[in-house]
């Protein structure tokens, strides 16, 4: 399951576990460019993330630097809304999206610890 025009272009295999781990290329246009913003962005680095947005300029564009930029801010909005509300994973969701939360440990991720770091 990938958003809309992610999985739209080179007809490459696009590697989910790169995304979550970090190795080799995700198989999407500017993969390694995006993993460094949004890597930066999860370690809330500051200078990382000027360097990284700074380096994907001219090869992404402004535009499109400023765009990851804006869908890690509303990921990280939904995400937390959805946490605090304790809004539980829909059924047709949790059957469609299965296989792959199992092979990307999502499942694993401890969401008390979390909510107990930032509370």
């Amino acid at each position: 399951m990938l958003l809309r025009a992610s999985g739209e272009q080179t007809g490459d295999d696009v590697n989910l576990e790169a995304v979550i781990d970090g190795s080799g290329m995700p198989g999407i246009r500017w993969g390694r460019e995006l993993n460094r913003i949004v890597e930066a962005v999860i370690a809330r680095d500051a200078a990382a993330l000027d360097e990284s947005c700074s380096a994907a300029e001219p090869i992404m564009g402004d535009d499109a630097v400023r765009d990851a930029l804006v869908v890690a801010a509303a990921f990280n909005g939904i995400t937390r809304v959805a946490d605090a509300t304790g809004i539980p994973l829909d059924e047709p969701t949790a059957a469609a999206t299965g296989a792959l939360r199992s092979q990307l440990g999502i499942d694993a991720f401890d969401y008390d610890a979390k909510s107990q770091r930032y509370a």
